[in-house]
């Protein structure tokens, strides 16, 4: 019974000190061109997702590689799926280049969708992405890719292997370092879309939330000092039981 509360109280300690507020914290999702961040309980600094640009290929590499990054600011649209893809995360949406993504057949060629988002700068940063696409999806941050494509295999409706439209991939992040100023950051999607020469639809969209964080400098000290404190109290109350 003893050890049982001193191991109570060590938690209650480590608790307390890992429970302070982060200095800077983030978070994002997608969303189409005339709808707001805050309406949907994102980052009031996130831009709605833009349509940077279409690089077209022929038919499918074997490997995916992601074309030069464009700077397009076109509108995007909101996609509301029905039997292909699995329902958005949260409360982001679908989004895609037309409104018609969802219900026809997109040619061969990578897709690419921005979004821009303010934040307190530095290193540090850790987080969350959760990623959908069709038929898969790179992810890159400041230029620097986090989630690489997807495998597109043999699925006829989107990649064999995450990213993908049925399932959710969550990757967590860490060691990020996000610039300050406003709308400095930027994420960048680009949707590798297979398609089907003829009639038969393949649709192509993207859907993401994401969560960036950076723990205030005073609560690491102070999680230290808890740590070091409880590891003592505990030490003396077993010296003197």
């Amino acid at each position: 019974m003893m050890n049982f509360r001193k191991l109570a109280a060590l938690g209650a300690v480590l608790a307390a000190s890992a429970s302070f507020a982060f200095a800077d914290t983030i978070t994002l999702g997608s969303f189409a061109s005339g709808t707001t961040a805050a309406s949907l309980g994102f980052s009031s600094s996130q831009t709605a997702m833009n349509f940077a640009g279409y690089t077209a290929y022929a038919s499918p590499p074997a490997v995916a590689v992601a074309p030069p990054l464009q700077n397009g600011t076109a509108n995007t649209y909101t996609l509301v799926p029905s039997t292909f893809w699995a329902g958005a995360i949260g409360s982001s949406t679908w989004v895609g280049y037309s409104p018609t993504a969802y219900s026809a057949n997109p040619p061969y060629g990578y897709y690419q969708f921005n979004t821009t988002f303010t934040a307190a700068g530095g290193a540090g940063y850790m987080g969350t992405i959760g990623l959908m696409a069709d038929d898969t999806a790179e992810v890159l941050l400041n230029g620097v890719p986090l989630i690489p494509f997807g495998a597109l295999g043999g699925d006829s409706l989107c990649a064999d292997n995450p990213s993908n439209c049925r399932a959710v991939d969550t990757v967590l992040l860490s060691g990020l370092t996000l610039l300050s100023g406003t709308d400095a950051n930027v994420l960048t999607f680009i949707v590798e879309q297979a398609g089907f020469e003829g009639s038969t639809r393949d649709p192509s969209g993207v859907d993401f939330t994401a969560t960036f964080q950076t723990p205030e400098p005073g609560s690491l000290i102070l999680l230290g000092t808890g740590l070091v404190g409880a590891a003592s109290m505990f030490l003396r109350r077993r010296r003197t039981a």
